[in-house]
């Protein structure tokens, strides 16, 4: 719920300043933020209005962010952050040309929104750059381009093809490559997209960078993917696990850290370690391990992401890592000849996860990590499903949580990534997620009928 008019605290004198000059090749500048789920939400005004809003910003409504209302946060104020905006490179269906940009969410104090996940993960980068430490941050989105198929299902695959396969039908390839020459317009560097396992799925990669930036992106991809899919007469669909016979959709996180003073010094990397791997590295990658619980509530923050989480499905349901096994949840990646490629990659979240709240949390463990000098347990190069649970316990490797109550109270119990996330954010995730459990609870399933009518 948008509130009223901008607030005009001073006069849009700039007319011909730089960001003002951004907008005069569009109609109508959407002004974007995320709420606390992650869903990317929107205030558009004609491109006339810019300098305006740009100087005195929006009032917003604190539950549209929140996602309940609550009266000690129902004025906030949207302020754009000129340097984020980006020019759609696709036109509306009447023509109109249209500009994006982040906003940051104040207060009324206009201090930085406690529970806006920019400002999240803004601090989390701060505290990690005190520490003389750049996060820099990737991610390959898998996601399915379906048709329409039958009533209450998200639809069918759109091709046949399986991992890597050149498609005979380039129906489903021309949607990745709209979205590749999309995003490229938007000044992102595509790197490249291929077909995934299944049926219909893909994945695009765009060139990793620092965190804000990173997680901005992945929102807008997703975005682009949509609209792009939509034009061709097909949905792209990033849901954990839209398909029941299918695998599930990952979200794969890449991670290292650089040294602030040093420019492009990889802090992760060792070149006299058997796995290229920096102390700084192993005590950072421990401090993630001991809170992987806490992070799976913000990597896999559904009900249906627990769907794809379980055993012998292709996706890791162990607190393990290795240097060359991929069924593992945390993955050591990069080549020992090239330093500032060793880098962490996390391989249990998936795409209905907040970003930046991710991020965020992951920054965290990193810090507890190496200020307790946790010590790393020993590599898993062997699939963790298929280790006895006698094996699993000698070599202390523990399970993720299986379900969304689980990831929730690890959250809550985990004062670090609480910390990270603040009181307001923290509490805002775990109370929406837990209304999604609880709303689970309270349907009647196709399934249910059929097992139980008639047999019970």
């Amino acid at each position: 719920m948008t509130a009223s008019s901008p607030k005009t605290t001073s006069s849009p004198t700039a007319t011909s300043s730089p960001d003002t000059r951004l907008v005069q090749d569009v109609d109508f500048v959407q002004l974007l933020f995320t709420d606390i789920a992650g869903r990317l939400k929107t205030l558009e005004i004609p491109a006339a209005r810019w300098a305006e809003v740009r100087d005195g910003g929006w009032t917003l409504d604190g539950s549209v962010l929140l996602g309940y209302g609550d009266p000690e946060h129902s004025d906030l104020r949207l302020v754009p952050d000129p340097s984020t905006y980006v020019r759609r490179p696709w036109t509306t269906v009447s023509g109109r040309t249209v500009g994006m940009v982040f906003c940051d969410v104040l207060d009324t104090a206009g201090r930085p929104f406690a529970a806006d996940p920019r400002a999240v993960l803004r601090q989390a980068v701060r505290a990690s750059e005190a520490r003389g430490q750049r996060p820099v941050f990737g991610v390959e989105a898998e996601f399915y381009l379906l048709r329409p198929g039958a009533p209450g299902s998200a639809g069918e695959p759109a091709d046949g093809a399986g991992y890597w396969d050149v498609s005979v039908d380039e129906e489903a390839d021309e949607v990745c490559r709209d979205i590749a020459e999309a995003l490229t317009a938007m000044d992102f560097t595509v790197d490249g997209h291929h077909h995934e396992v299944c049926a219909g799925q893909r994945e695009l990669v765009f060139r990793h960078g620092d965190a804000l930036a990173t997680a901005d992106r992945l929102l807008l991809l997703k975005h682009t993917a949509r609209v792009m899919a939509r034009r061709r007469g097909m949905s792209a669909v990033f849901m954990p696990k839209p398909l029941a016979h299918l695998y599930g959709n990952a979200l794969h996180v890449h991670v290292s850290l650089e040294s602030t003073e040093a420019s492009s010094t990889a802090l992760f990397h060792d070149g006299t370690d058997a796995d290229g791997m920096s102390a700084l590295f192993r005590g950072s990658l421990a401090g993630v391990l001991d809170h992987a619980p806490a992070l799976t509530a913000l990597g896999n923050p559904t009900v249906n992401s627990y769907k794809r989480l379980v055993p012998a499905s292709g996706t890791p349901v162990h607190r393990s890592w290795a240097r060359h096994n991929r069924s593992t949840a945390f993955k050591v990646v990069g080549d020992n000849a090239v330093p500032r490629s060793v880098r962490l990659e996390m391989r249990s979240p998936d795409p209905a996860a907040n970003p930046h709240l991710l991020f965020a949390g992951v920054l965290a463990a990193f810090a507890d990590g190496q200020d307790r000098g946790l010590k790393l347990s020993e590599a898993c190069e062997e699939p963790a499903d298929l280790l006895t649970p006698d094996a699993l316990a000698t070599r202390g490797i523990l399970p993720l949580p299986t379900d969304l109550p689980s990831a929730l109270r690890a959250l809550e119990e985990d004062g670090t990534i609480r910390g990270a996330l603040g009181e307001l954010a923290a509490d805002a995730l775990v109370r929406n997620s837990a209304a999604d459990w609880a709303a689970w609870h309270r349907l009647v399933t196709p399934w249910e009928i059929e097992r139980y009518a008639e047999s019970v």
